[in-house]
């Protein structure tokens, strides 16, 4: 744990003491998907039937961010696995004192807090949204802040530094992926897909949009008992 991490920790217990009722209001947007990550995934619907003169390269810009949030939930899962474990605060013995609602990580023991694989979708969002528009982009850092990451900070589920190193992962994820050359030839197949068969392509697009905002946790958890199951087997 760093200084700044130690520092903003204690100032979050001094505000959790003085005004516990905030404490209900806090975990219950840090279980809110639709609050968090649907409002911001709900911009590219706004963008993507936005006719204006740029609506082909608005387009391609909204399924560069979309593929780039696929690349960057397998990232983030992948780093809080080969990454050195370490422990959420909310579990930390040491800050024991801190958290009077340690019932918020129950599920998460054998997750490591490092990254924040939230930061790290949520902010591949956001910056698939800058690229498309520089003020919406901004504000919907400043909202995924308040609504999808302070909490989770406040409640003990990541270290500030957690987010923060999350944050850069997305960040950089939907850069790197918006300057490869071949999205050029991804994006063309994917806008002739949605002219010849619109239906089916917003159904995808619906499917995609939803699984995105709940951070994938229906297919985690599919996997989660498909693997225990053939564990059962062998």
């Amino acid at each position: 744990m760093t200084y700044s991490d130690h520092f903003i920790i204690n100032v979050l217990h001094q505000i959790s003491a003085n005004c516990p009722s905030l404490n209900g209001f806090m975990f219950f947007l840090s279980n809110d998907d639709f609050l968090a990550s649907g409002i911001v995934v709900s911009v590219f619907w706004f963008y993507w039937f936005q006719q204006d003169k740029d609506i082909i390269e608005k387009r391609k810009k909204i399924i560069n961010a979309l593929i780039s949030c696929l690349i960057a939930i397998a990232v983030g899962r992948l780093l809080t696995r080969v990454l050195p474990f370490t422990i959420r605060p909310v579990l930390n013995p040491d800050l024991t004192d801190l958290y009077p609602f340690h019932a918020v990580a129950d599920n998460l023991n054998s997750n490591s807090s490092m990254p924040s694989d939230h930061a790290v979708l949520y902010l591949a969002l956001v910056m698939g949204i800058y690229l498309i528009s520089k003020k919406a982009g901004l504000l919907s850092l400043i909202y995924i802040f308040a609504v999808g990451l302070f909490p989770r900070v406040y409640l003990g589920l990541h270290y500030p530094m957690d987010i923060f190193v999350g944050g850069i992962v997305g960040v950089l994820i939907t850069l790197i992926y918006s300057h490869l050359k071949i999205n050029n030839k991804i994006n063309q197949k994917i806008l002739n897909f949605s002219t010849n068969y619109p239906g089916l392509f917003y159904v995808l697009f619906f499917i995609l949009s939803y699984q995105i905002a709940s951070m994938f946790i229906s297919m985690r958890d599919m996997q989660h008992y498909i693997v225990t199951t053939i564990k059962q087997f062998f």
